[in-house]
């Protein structure tokens, strides 16, 4: 009995040795996957203040009020166009927009009757390794969520982000069709620039 454990345990062995010896070498992680592992990399537009002011002075003529506030107290104007919807009807109760500045961009909210909207302009994005860059990041792309949906698109070198959360959350359908979210996004007039 003694002779065969001897006998099994020796087999077992050479096996483990012949195994780690046919067993790839791992290799050195390569850029991709560090930069992967680490997550995506943050990259800053290069903002076309011409053609921004071009489009400012070809937009509509607004009375609505939007008061301006900071995240920071020397922030000054935001480093991106300042993109703002045009012809939105509002809740009764909505609080007014308010544009708040960032370091890298702005936010503003609207509030109607069906959803709260939040425009986001960045001069910052984020560029991630496997990204397909045949897609025009100026093309409209629509995301739908649990009670929210998202329309992104880059203009003028900076990336905007609209927000659409629902306020119903138990209705049976989205509180957005893929449609009037394009629709809000094409009712963006550049409001500010540099």
């Amino acid at each position: 009995m003694k002779t065969v454990l001897v006998a099994l345990t020796a087999l077992a062995s050479a096996a483990c040795l012949e195994e780690s010896a046919t067993a790839p070498v791992p290799e050195t992680p390569s850029e991709q996957a560090l930069e992967n592992a680490a997550g995506p990399r943050a990259v800053e537009g290069e903002i076309d203040w011409v053609a921004a002011r071009t489009a400012r002075a070809a937009a509509p003529v607004t009375d609505a009020a939007v008061s301006i506030q900071s995240v920071s107290p020397d922030a000054g104007p935001p480093p991106v166009p300042v993109l703002l919807p045009s012809g939105i009807v509002q809740a009764q109760n909505a609080r007014p927009p308010a544009l708040v500045t960032t370091e890298d961009g702005y936010f503003a909210t609207y509030q109607t009757p069906k959803y709260d909207a939040i425009v986001n302009g960045s001069k910052q994005a984020y560029s991630t390794a496997g990204a397909n860059a045949s897609g025009s990041k100026e093309a409209m792309k629509f995301t739908t969520g649990e009670a929210s949906a998202q329309l992104s698109f880059s203009r003028f070198g900076a990336d905007y982000l609209i927000e659409f959360e629902c306020r119903e959350v138990d209705g049976g359908e989205s509180c957005i069709t893929e449609d009037e979210a394009r629709a809000f996004g094409e009712s963006l007039f550049v409001s500010q620039t540099q």
